[in-house]
């Protein structure tokens, strides 16, 4: 979303000011980051003027900000009925319909911004990262290409443009734009990650070490540069991502990661789904479940029916978000999933865990914590990436920062967790650079009777 550009145009703070001032210095606090100081003059500038229709937008841009989509869905709303020929209200409204899925009224929005101003860059930018969740992709590259004709520093068009192509295998074309990115935004961690896996992917570790160390320069401690350079250079890889790396990357993406993971073809949700109804029998709500790294909550519905209660974990604040949202769980926590599964001993009767575990290279603690987490006869089912049948290593943390695993590794750790491996099968968990990523889908029981 944007906010109107800044004027040079110095106001008095000590005076009365007019509404125009007023949401001026709202805009610039909100732009810098102050957000209770500038909800706080939005707020008094509607106390006087109900409708007006940039002080509704504003407000709405900040408590989408802030996570109150439900407020902002309805200030961005009203401000466009009042002003519907504002091509950057149509666009930001767009954006925000984007992000809560409602893909037909986004697309309503953003045809209505590029119908008052069709050259608008930021519009043809934000429409085809629509087109590209709908997988309209020759659409979205040609949007795309055209906002970076009218603005060719528009660096995050740029960005998006390479996703496009890293998304469909073109990771020689991708590499191109996030160079070009990466020059006119040196320091932007989402440009620096991406060419830094298009290299490896490329068969390049060197040149994607020599962009991770760049950017440890820059910032010694930063998880997400520390955790691909282990991954790219095989030196220092750490037993498992850490909570810092893991926060950092979901918290980022929790708003866009379903409509993300649905590009994807993600399947796990649905793997461990199925796993579990042939198990369990029929649902009777009679279980009380943990959703293991629950993320945004894309097991939870498959879960319900057989749950007495149904608790998530998650070290993302942000996906707790989304995963409140759903009002699906009984209980959601912050929390380290180990942490919190050796801290409710005997509780549940069914642990999932979809694709969480790939953030973990050993597994020994996580598999030791939910055997102790289950009641006699509990289940545990999980999806993990799978090593090639040609490597001999119980695991491996890959170029994009997930680790996988072997066969062999993951059937002796069943028996020193002393639980019974029922399941341990070959699947296709998602599309990768347009590839499918082998996986493994684990069901394994506690001994003992219900």
């Amino acid at each position: 979303m944007t906010l109107p550009p800044e004027t040079p145009r110095e106001i008095d703070l000590r005076q009365p000011l007019a509404i125009e001032d007023a949401l001026q210095v709202a805009t610039q606090l909100h732009r810098a980051g102050h957000h209770a100081d500038a909800q706080e003059i939005y707020r008094r500038v509607l106390a006087l003027a109900p409708d007006h229709p940039d002080a509704l937008h504003f407000m709405g841009v900040l408590a989408h900000d802030q996570g109150r989509d439900e407020e902002a869905l309805r200030l961005l709303a009203r401000s466009v009925e009042l002003v519907p020929d504002h091509a950057g209200f149509c666009s930001n409204y767009g954006n925000l319909l984007l992000d809560n899925e409602r893909f037909e009224d986004a697309e309503r929005q953003y045809r209505q911004a590029l119908a008052l101003d069709p050259d608008r860059p930021d519009a043809l930018h934000n429409y085809a990262v629509l087109c590209k969740a709908l997988r309209r992709y020759p659409e979205a590259e040609r949007r795309l290409l055209r906002a970076i004709e009218l603005a060719p520093d528009f660096s995050e068009a740029r960005n998006t443009l390479a996703g496009l192509y890293f998304r469909q295998g073109r990771i020689e074309e991708a590499v191109t734009q996030a160079c070009e990115a990466l020059v006119r935004e040196p320091s932007n961690a989402f440009t620096r990650e991406m060419l830094g896996n298009a290299h490896c992917r490329l068969g390049h570790p060197e040149q994607a070490a020599q962009i991770y160390r760049e950017w440890l320069a820059e910032e010694p401690d930063n998880p997400k540069a520390l955790h691909h350079l282990a991954a790219c250079t095989g030196e220092g890889v750490p037993a498992r991502a850490s909570d810092a790396y893991v926060q950092c990357i979901f918290d980022h993406f929790s708003k866009s990661f379903d409509s993300r993971l649905a590009l994807l073809e993600y399947r796990a949700p649905t793997l461990v789904g199925e796993a579990v109804a042939a198990c369990v029998g029929e649902p009777a709500a009679d279980l009380d479940v943990l959703d293991a790294g629950c993320g945004t909550g894309l097991c939870a519905a498959l879960l319900k029916p057989f749950a007495r209660t149904l608790t998530g974990v998650d070290l993302s604040q942000g996906m707790l978000g989304k995963a409140r949202g759903r009002r699906v769980y009984d209980a959601l926590h912050q929390a380290e999933l180990c942490a919190y599964m050796h801290q409710h001993p005997g509780d549940y009767d069914l642990i999932v865990s979809a694709d969480t575990l790939v953030y973990f290279g050993a597994l020994d603690q996580a598999m030791a914590a939910a055997a102790a987490a289950l009641r006699p006869g509990g289940w545990l089912c999980f999806t993990v990436e799978a090593l090639g049948a040609g490597e001999a290593a119980d695991y491996r943390l890959q170029h994009h920062g997930r680790y996988a695993h072997s066969r062999a590794y993951l059937e002796a750790l069943l028996g020193s967790a002393d639980l019974a491996g029922l399941r341990l099968e070959p699947v296709v968990l998602r599309l990768d650079a347009g590839e499918p990523v082998a996986g493994w889908l684990v069901l394994a029981q506690r001994p003992g009777s219900r």
